[in-house]
């Protein structure tokens, strides 16, 4: 053992007997000995080396004062020093000495006034449970204001003020039970208020032992919470409604992020789809979607989440069965506070029955069109069958006559009666609706060709001046092919004197517009809100069907139809369609 070595135990030992705190340091100030008053005072059961002196005091600007850290706060204290007197020894020791309660009789009422004036309970207990401190907001909270509660248990308080027995009570358990969890606990305490009413709280107890494990103080801060209490039983209230409402609906009701998964699903799936919400929460739906359908419900979830909008869009899912079911789905996007979309909520019902009577209504205005053309037709078909029937007479009745001469006009009338009574076949018989890549300068024509004839027997003539690079579109080729009947009868029916009707096609930005114009007897400004109306008609014969569903097919491909008509000169409706 080295003379140093010896000299630091005697030294150790004297120092442990000095009433004021000693520390010794390094040349690099490190602590390298303590006393027992230091860790007295400083609330520690033992030294720990390592630690530089700048760590455990803050020196003040004078240099002969500082402030001590100790476990549980800070303690002023006056600083002297000096080097121990060991030969070729570098150790130095600080004298820190607690300076007397006068010098906080500043301070104290300073803090005093701060804890007085907060909204906050404060109260500081000992170890048996009295109170040490509580500030003014503690008696005004139990009626008991200017009371002084030092030295008072809860268990007294719950005599003194019997009102507050259950509040109290309940603190006593509450503080044994942070005892003895020997860490911070956070809880919510209640206190009854003079009107009936329940003011809540959000507690912190702090215990503070001793060095020797012994029970010192407890900090007891606790912030009124009431109306967040109120707001949050709102909420779940209002959650537990809506929740009641959302799993008794007929309809699907849904939320969703807004890469468009499930986060809930109401059991409505279950009679929708056969399928229960476990089974489809997390997924986005995409996988059940008819293919025909995917592109229009991908649009609306991209104008979904591109801002706060509301967005209405038809769609087949594919049942567990395997059919595919119509439903229709209302979905609003939700932002937060930046204005970022975070959820979106869908409600979702069964529309089949709804599809089921719109195809009938699409059939039975075939089937009135195809009515309406029969006369034309017949009488567009006897020309050609009369032509027929003289030649064939003739030649029976000549025999002198090559028939070789006839044979190619016959031909061509037998084709012609061949392409009238298909066109009017496929017009009348039911279609399966399919989406797919359409030319509409082939729709055109189309509908020219079976037009013609009725309208040569009212003396109008049809001309086209369609755009030969017209795009081709996505769309139901027999659906468009009845909204363009439709507008050209319309207006072969406008022209009771004849006239001229042009079908032209052009693509304009991003839309394609074909439009049928007439010299017929327009419409007057007040009516053409009306137009697309269901049964709504200026015709003596007419359903007031035809619009509508056209109107209906052109949102379904979404387009629309637009109206400009002048009263005497004619109209003009436009198809406008993306391409």
């Amino acid at each position: 053992m080295t003379a140093i070595s010896v000299e630091m135990e005697y030294f150790q030992t004297f120092i442990d007997q000095l009433s004021e705190a000693v520390v010794v340091v390094d040349q690099n100030e490190v602590l390298t000995a303590v006393n027992q008053h230091f860790l007295n005072l400083t609330d520690q059961a033992a030294f720990e080396t390592g630690k530089s002196v700048n760590e455990v005091l803050l020196r003040h600007s004078d240099g002969e004062e500082g402030t001590l850290l100790a476990e549980n706060g800070f303690i002023s204290v006056k600083v002297s020093e000096g080097t121990l007197p060991f030969v070729e020894s570098s150790l130095r020791y600080y004298i820190l000495k607690e300076l007397p309660a006068v010098v906080h009789s500043c301070q104290e009422p300073l803090m005093k006034t701060l804890m007085n004036i907060v909204p906050d309970f404060i109260g500081i207990k000992d170890g048996d449970g009295r109170f040490v401190f509580a500030n003014e907001f503690v008696g005004e909270l139990f009626e008991l204001p200017g009371f002084d509660f030092t030295g008072k248990t809860d268990a007294d308080l719950a005599e003194i003020t019997p009102d507050f027995r259950d509040v109290f009570q309940y603190c006593i358990e509450t503080d044994e039970q942070v005892w003895q969890a020997k860490e911070i606990v956070r809880c919510e305490e209640f206190v009854p208020a003079q009107d009936g009413s329940t003011r809540f709280f959000d507690v912190y107890k702090i215990p503070v032992f001793h060095p020797d494990g012994s029970r010192k103080n407890l900090l007891v801060f606790g912030r009124e919470v009431t109306e967040k209490i109120e707001s949050r039983q709102l909420l779940e209230e209002s959650e537990a409604r809506y929740r009641l409402l959302a799993e008794n609906a007929m309809d699907m009701i849904t939320t969703h992020k807004a890469d468009g998964s499930f986060t809930y699903i109401s059991p409505a799936s279950y009679a929708l789809l056969g399928k229960r919400p476990e089974e489809i929460l997390g997924d986005t739906g995409y996988g059940m979607l008819h293919p025909d359908d995917e592109e229009i419900s991908r649009k609306a979830h991209e104008d979904l989440i591109s801002g706060p909008c509301t967005k209405t869009v038809p769609f087949r899912l594919q049942h567990k069965d395997g059919h595919y079911v119509w439903l229709e789905t209302s979905c609003k996007s939700i932002t937060d506070d930046t204005g970022k979309v975070v959820e979106i909520i869908g409600v979702t019902r069964d529309i089949s029955d709804r599809k089921k009577s719109e195809d009938m209504l699409r059939q039975s205005d075939k089937l009135s069109i195809v009515g309406q053309l029969a006369a034309s037709v017949a009488h567009e078909i006897r020309n050609p069958l009369t032509s027929l029937k003289g030649f064939i007479q003739f030649l029976h009745d000549s025999k002198e006559i090559d028939p070789s001469n006839y044979y190619s006009i016959m031909d061509k009338e037998l084709d012609r009666i061949d392409q009238i009574m298909g066109q009017l076949l496929l017009l009348a018989k039911p279609q399966v609706r399919t989406y797919k890549k359409t030319c509409l300068n082939e729709i055109v024509e189309f509908v020219e060709i079976l037009l013609q004839p009725e309208a040569l027997r009212q003396n109008v003539q049809i001309k086209k001046e369609m755009s030969e690079d017209l795009l081709w579109i996505h769309a139901e080729e027999n659906e468009l092919k009845q909204v363009l009947i439709n507008l050209l009868k319309n207006a072969i029916d406008s022209m009771v004197n004849g006239g001229e009707i042009v079908i032209r096609g052009e693509q304009i930005d991003e839309n394609i517009h074909v439009s049928v114009k007439d010299q017929g007897c327009g419409i007057p400004a007040e009516r053409i809100q009306k137009m697309c109306e269901p049964f709504y008609t200026t015709k003596e014969k007419g359903t007031g069907l035809g619009l509508m569903i056209s109107s209906k097919i052109m949102k379904e491909h979404n387009g629309k139809l637009h109206f400009t008509s002048i009263e005497g000169q004619g109209t003009t409706v436009s198809m406008i369609l993306p391409v």
